[in-house]
């Protein structure tokens, strides 16, 4: 196959997996049922239950997610196609979480359950990369995640008097360093940090917020994902390779 025609195909495919992916968003969040984005032993509400309400409104919504899903499955097909798949599935689970947290502040288990399964798109390259190493990679990546997020977790309750961090939060990091291994997890967990430290102190200087308000935390650990995934992961596997 020529470069031209399985670029064109690529497209093609992205296109199509973009305009599922993005319509699919705004259908699938309005139809979670509604004990997902409600806390342990509580009821949900009435709004939650009337699965006629739209939580995310069709329009705009549908046509932005599909543009930018579109935009990432060319942009991942054509630089790495062996892992454009499960990153663009894993992005499109965290942008469901993200709008839980920031909606409801809730992060369902079964979302973070689904996004451990996009992991199996990864082990291919890791095989490759690591050979039988690969699976312990993810289990570093896993534990590396788990012990950040309880760390700062710990600090944070010290600090605050308050748990700052909820277990869904760490139970997602956790989760992405299975994916993403030991190095990935590191760089998401510094990207996402200083993420949401920029945008924190700019709400506090237009006093947007209060210095002890809790803000929904998982915005930017997707956004960090991705900017992982497409800016930084290239340069951290040519750096294995040389090692």
């Amino acid at each position: 196959m020529t470069l031209p025609l399985q670029i064109l195909i690529t497209c093609a495919v992205a296109i199509v997996l973009g305009v599922i992916l993005g319509s699919g968003a705004v259908y699938v969040f309005n139809r979670i049922p509604a004990a997902w984005l409600t806390d342990y032993g509580e009821e949900p509400s009435e709004e939650l239950k009337d699965m006629s309400t739209q939580r995310v409104k069709s329009v705009p919504w549908k046509y932005v997610f599909t543009g930018l899903f579109i935009a990432l499955g060319i942009y991942m097909g054509v630089r790495d196609i062996s892992i454009a798949l499960p990153v663009v599935i894993a992005l499109w689970l965290l942008l469901l979480m993200s709008i839980a947290d920031i909606k409801y502040m809730i992060v369902p288990d079964q979302l973070i359950m689904l996004l451990v399964l996009t992991g199996l798109g990864f082990l291919p390259q890791k095989i490759a990369l690591y050979h039988r190493h690969a699976v312990y990679d993810s289990l570093m990546g896993a534990a590396a995640g788990l012990i950040l997020m309880l760390i700062i977790a710990l600090f944070s309750r010290a600090i605050y008097k308050k748990w700052v961090l909820g277990g869904a939060d760490i139970k997602l990091f956790t989760a992405i360093g299975f994916l993403t291994g030991l190095y990935g997890v590191l760089i998401i967990f510094v990207l996402s940090t200083v993420l949401s430290g920029l945008h924190f102190a700019y709400l506090l200087m237009r006093q947007k917020i209060q210095l002890r308000e809790t803000r929904p935390m998982v915005p930017y650990i997707a956004l960090a994902f991705g900017i992982y995934f497409l800016f930084i992961r290239s340069h951290i596997t040519d750096f294995i390779i040389t090692i």
